[in-house]
Parts: structure tokens; sequence; C-alpha cells
């Protein structure tokens, strides 16, 4: 398994979990150990942020990442065409995906993130953790096995 970290926490790009999910493994949590009131599996998707992790999700299935999106710093400067083009081999040619549902969300540190769990036609799940800070910029983007 090969895992890329971008971003001022991480994404992990866990090569091969859409073509062969028993390979790939789980990715950490970007702030380690939290406390149990730092993420809800119970709380309510943010329609908007929901709106922008699948428009986002959508753009590194393309290969088409529009990087004024991401915070500056670790995210922008990290997020290069390697790691684009890693992503777009993983999940770009899963076709849309069939549901896109929260597992998980919290705030730490200023940044907002949520799990999503993406599924797909054919049946292929991945997780897709997605971070935004109060500008509202992206700080936090992850693909991993679903847990």
């Amino acid at each position: 398994m090969i895992r890329t970290f971008i971003g001022s926490f991480a994404l992990a790009l866990a090569m091969g979990a859409a073509l062969c999910p028993g390979a790939a493994q789980e990715y950490p949590s970007p702030y380690g150990p939290a406390p149990q009131t730092a993420a809800s599996p119970a709380s309510k998707p943010d329609p908007a942020m929901l709106g922008r992790a699948r428009h986002f999700f959508a753009e590194l299935q393309s290969g088409s990442v529009n990087r004024s999106e991401l915070a500056s710093g670790g995210a922008a400067a990290n997020l290069n065409d390697a790691t684009i083009e890693n992503a777009q081999h993983m999940i770009g040619g899963l076709g849309a995906p069939s549901s896109f549902v929260q597992q998980r969300a919290g705030s730490q540190g200023g940044v907002s993130w949520a799990v999503y769990l993406v599924t797909f036609k054919n049946g292929q799940r991945v997780d897709f953790l997605y971070g935004v800070d109060a500008s509202g910029k992206i700080t936090t983007l992850g693909l991993g096995t679903p847990r």
C-alpha cells in the first residue's frame, strides 16, 4: 500500500483501495485520537459542506482540481499533479457516486471536517475525508478504505 500525505493534516491515498479493497488499509484520523465530543456520527450533514465535498470529489475523479479552493500552505503546497493523478487513478473510473453519506463529522483546531461514505453503482465504496477552515478553504482531504 502507498500513502501520500497532503495538507495541514492528512490526505491518505490508499492506492488500490478502489480496485482491491482488501489490499488497502484505513487512513489515520486527521487529528489522532480525539475526545468523544470532537466527532459525532449522528450529527446532521451540513448541506453546504456536503455539496462542496461532492463537488471536490468530482474534481478529483476528473483530475481537474481548482486549487484556489485550497487553504494556503500545506494543502495547496502538497496537492501536486502526481497526487491528483493518483486520486484520479483510484476513483476516476468508478463513475458518478450512487450515494454520498456522512459517517462522522466534527471540528477541531478551527477546521470543520466530515467523513463521507461514497458508494458506486458497482458496489465499491471509499471513505472521503473533507475539511475546511473558518474561511471555507479546504485544509483536509483523504481517500481510504471504509471502516
